[in-house]
Parts: structure tokens; sequence; C-alpha cells
């Protein structure tokens, strides 16, 4: 029976031994094939480019100081046909759409200052805030010859005529005036005839005789006062916004003449007549007068409605680059002028007058050249 319980004991013992052998075994197997399958990844090439730290409503500018863009590694397989990189190269720009955070963004998504996007229906004025376009008509020598672009800085001059007025009428002076007559006159059998006409002042003549002095010319002398109004205001835009028309050409038809059509016959002869017209005469070209769009303060809005409404002529004067402090002037009428300048205030009462040495300079345009055979 000791010798059966041995044999028992054994046989345990060299199972233990084998069970324990076969799992360390495979413990070990295992651990060896974990660290042989871990792959090693290469690290992904990346650039940096311009995103949206934050969401960018349609229109809004587009500031380096602002923070709203920002410069993120970007991986190189899955970069943008198109892309920034760098900051300055939107700074300053508008958003043409609404760019959301976290979007790369690209040249499509940003619009230039100073212009109008049309999207779906709607426009989007490219401009900061705080002013407003409006438009006024101005002629080549109060645009200074067109020499102002979009983006440049000008003031505006107003030239205003003044009338002296009644103030209780609100009428040009001088008034005018009706006698009327006194109550025993409108008892009496006759009657006085009523005197009226243009009310003006009582002097005594050098005979001695009273008399009514009033003005050859009714209407009033008007005082012409020039005033800087609206300064430092944007040019944003030249003329009128519509599209340029395309030409358009229908397909197989030329308005040229080939050489075989126009060598000979009554239609060769028609168009050989045709080729050499002659030289038209010369037309002088009207002045142009065109819309100048300012973007200017709500208030200055107003004041450049209420010139126009009242007729003021209007010029700009260029500012140049860089210049945008406010100047204080002062009101140009005759007495300043007078004053300034000391020019006197009587005519003189010399003997002798001028006369003129030679005629004055009469513009005569340029003939247009005849076209070359």
């Amino acid at each position: 029976m000791r010798g059966n319980r041995t044999l028992v004991f054994i046989a345990l013992f060299l199972i233990l031994v084998v069970v324990g052998g076969y799992f360390w075994w495979q413990s070990r197997d295992a651990g060896e094939e974990v660290v042989e399958l871990t792959p090693t990844e290469e690290p992904s090439r990346t650039v940096d480019i311009v995103v949206a730290a934050q969401r960018i409503d349609r229109g809004k500018l587009i500031l380096e100081e602002d923070n709203a863009v920002i410069m993120q590694p970007w991986p190189e397989d899955l970069l943008p046909l198109v892309y920034f990189d760098s900051l300055e190269q939107v700074d300053g720009k508008f958003a043409r759409m609404e760019i959301p955070r976290g979007v790369p963004v690209v040249p499509d998504m940003l619009g230039q200052p100073g212009g109008m996007l049309a999207v779906s229906g709607s426009s989007a004025a490219l401009f900061e805030s705080g002013r407003v376009a409006y438009a006024i008509p101005m002629d080549t020598q109060g645009a200074v010859g067109w020499a102002p672009l979009p983006g440049d800085h000008v003031d505006v001059l107003a030239a205003i005529k003044l009338i002296p007025v009644d103030t209780e009428f609100q009428s040009p002076l001088p008034n005018m005036f009706q006698s009327l007559p006194r109550p025993e006159e409108v008892q009496s059998e006759t009657g006085v005839e009523a005197i009226s006409g243009i009310y003006g002042r009582f002097e005594n003549l050098p005979n001695g005789q009273a008399a009514v002095i009033y003005p050859f010319d009714a209407s009033a002398l008007p005082n012409l006062v020039v005033q800087m109004t609206v300064q430092d205001a944007i040019v944003w835009h030249i003329g009128t916004w519509q599209e340029e028309e395309e030409e358009t050409q229908v397909p197989g038809v030329t308005s040229e003449v080939t050489e075989e059509e126009g060598s000979g016959g009554v239609l060769g002869e028609a168009v050989g007549a045709q080729a050499t017209p002659p030289p038209p005469p010369a037309i002088v070209e009207p002045i142009r007068v065109d819309l100048i769009t300012l973007l200017v303060t709500r208030q200055d809005a107003v004041v450049l409605k209420y010139l126009l409404e009242m007729g003021a002529d209007l010029d700009l004067a260029l500012r140049p680059a860089g210049d945008t402090a406010l100047a204080i002037t002062e009101p140009v009428w005759l007495r300043y002028v007078l004053d300034k300048y000391q020019i006197p205030d009587t005519m003189p009462d010399l003997p002798i007058a001028p006369t003129p040495v030679r005629e004055m300079f009469e513009l005569i345009p340029l003939a247009t050249p005849e076209p070359e055979e």
C-alpha cells in the first residue's frame, strides 16, 4: 500500500512539472510574438499653413493681431491644392464666405479690400466696419484729373452760395411792397391808387427832392463761401458696379473681309470704297462726369447728402499716402481773400486803364489721324 501511494505522488509531481513547463513555454512564445509583431511607423511630414483659429463670419476683416488665424502643422498628404504659408498673406483681407474653425484658409475664401461680392442673391461690402459707402458725382476737375485710385484718402471741398433773405418770410431780399390807403382816403369818392414796387430806401437827391432808391436788378448777388467739409474719406470705387459686357460672336460668322471677297465685283468696290473713309471732323469730347464712391462715417454721409441736395459744388483734394490726421481750416470768402492777399476793396481813380497785349489762347481739339493704308 505504501508503495502504491509513493507512485501516485511521483505521478502527480511529474504531471505538475509537465503542465507548468507547457504554460511557461506558451507564455514565452506569446511574449516573443508580441514583440516581433509591433510595427515601427515612420513620422508623417507636415507643412505649416494658415488655419482658422475661430469661426470667421462672411465679410469680416481678418487682422493678424486679432488671432483669427494661426499657423498650424498640416499633413503633407492632406494639403489643399492652394494654401497660405504665412499670416502676412491674409492680413487685411476680407472673408468672402463663412470659414469654420480649424479649416485651412485658401485664396478662394478671401477677397481684397474695396470690392463687392455677390453670393446667392446677396452682396457683401468688403471694407472696414464703422464706415459706409456713399457715391457722389464728380467731373474731371473735381476728381483731381481722376488721379485718385481705390484706397487713396481724400478731403471734400464744398463751394456754397449764400444770399440774404428775409428772416420771417425766408425769401430773397429785397422785398416787394404795396401801399395801403389811409382811412380818410378810403371814404372819399375818388380814392387813391395804391403804390407797389421793390422796397428800397429813402434818400434825398442832390436837388433836395426825396426819392426811393431800389436795386437795378431785383435778384440778390450771392456770396460765395468755400470750406473743407468731410476729411479723410477713402476712395472705394470709381464708376458703377455694372459688369462689363463681353463681346459675343456667332460661330461661323466673321466680321473681317478677305482679300478675295473684296477684290472685285460690286461688293468689292463697295468694300474698297469703305476701306479708306474720309477723316471724321474733330469732335470735342464732353466733360467726363462719373461717380466716386467714398468710405465715410455715417455723419459724414449725411453731410454729403445735404451738400448735394442744396446744390453745393464739390471737389476732392488728394491726400498723401499715410496721412489720416484731421485739419482745421478757415472758411474762405471775399473778405478773407481781400484781407489775406491785401487786395484793395475800392476801385482806382487813375486816368489810365490797361488794354490786352495779346489774344487769349483758344483750346482747339486735335484732328483724328487718318488710318494708314
